[in-house]
């Protein structure tokens, strides 16, 4: 089976965290983003891994030095959408391939998604259907696709997870809309290839799932923070300091006369001296002192001295407040 898995997107509501840092690889839980979808994929049964990358790629590519993945590395040299994207990514491949977004984690047996005998799309009931891509089903078969529609007649959001038993078909569908010129406000969506393919008779199952977090922007990555942590919080007791759980606190990070916790996560070489931080995100080399944080995100060697704020700061920056 192949798996492809597209990190091109910029980022633009993470900025300003991702001027320096590709999306993909902003912690969330004591790990990138990246690092626990690929974490994920361990046990099946990979012959090619291709991961379609934008800018940044090389700190992409570095990181995943640390896998033994077949991988394969592809440019996607214009951000045209999601569709240019798998596009450009299943270019000479062939048969079962599984397709996972690079800024959604998604907590499922995807072996048990994989082991099926038709494509297959993972869904998601939503509050607010007009944001993402919908499926309209009958009896779990999929009877309709359309993105973000003004009047959607389903709850059901596509969750960034896709199995499909000829990705070639994929490949020819994506092919076709971009001949055509059909786009969604610019971009070549997923979601108009596969509905080419439905029209044609190409059928598609849907699977329900409950376990899907989104890391598109500083909000919704610190409520993925949250739901991780309960499956991932590390540290060891520091003196001078109330840890309150979950927290993941790597464990090179000096913490002095401060309250942690609960739902925060510290990465390496992070200073934290007679600060309170609870519901945050701080990054590698960070330095806090006598702040009082919560619903942040400090990016990596940045500097936070005094104040009770909520922060989206991203590296190398130092704030000093009065």
């Amino acid at each position: 089976m192949n798996i492809i898995i597209p990190v091109a997107g910029e980022g633009t509501r993470l900025k300003p965290l991702t001027y320096t840092v590709p999306k993909c690889l902003l912690h969330v839980a004591g790990k990138p983003i990246l690092g626990h979808i690929l974490d994920r994929l361990k046990g099946l049964n990979i012959s090619r891994l291709v991961i379609v990358l934008g800018s940044k790629g090389d700190e992409i590519i570095q990181f995943c030095k640390k896998y033994s993945y077949n991988f394969r590395f592809v440019n996607q040299s214009k951000r045209l959408g999601l569709g240019h994207a798998i596009y450009t990514g299943a270019q000479g491949l062939k048969g079962a391939t599984m397709v996972l977004l690079g800024d959604t984690i998604i907590d499922y047996d995807f072996k048990n998604f994989c082991n099926r005998s038709i494509n297959t799309l993972a869904v998601k009931e939503v509050a607010e259907p007009k944001r993402f891509g919908i499926v309209e089903v009958k009896s779990n078969s999929v009877v309709n696709l359309v993105e973000k529609p003004r009047k959607p007649k389903s709850n059901l959001a596509i969750a960034g997870l896709y199995f499909f038993q000829h990705i070639e078909k994929i490949y020819k569908a994506a092919a076709y809309i971009m001949r055509k010129g059909i786009t969604v406000k610019g971009e070549y969506q997923l979601t108009d290839a596969l509905k080419y393919l439905l029209k044609n008779g190409e059928e598609f199952k849907v699977v329900k799932i409950d376990k899907w977090f989104d890391c598109g922007t500083a909000a919704a990555l610190i409520e993925t923070n949250r739901h991780l942590l309960k499956k991932t919080h590390h540290f060891k007791k520091r003196k001078k300091t109330i840890i309150l759980s979950p927290v993941y606190i790597h464990n090179s990070a000096k913490i002095l006369n401060s309250i942690i916790g609960p739902n925060v996560s510290i990465s390496e070489k992070v200073m934290i001296k007679n600060s309170v931080i609870k519901d945050s995100i701080i990054n590698s080399g960070a330095i806090v002192e006598n702040a009082l944080l919560s619903d942040s995100i400090v990016g990596e060697k940045a500097v936070v001295k005094s104040g009770f704020k909520k922060l989206n700061l991203s590296d190398s920056s130092i704030i000093d407040f009065p």
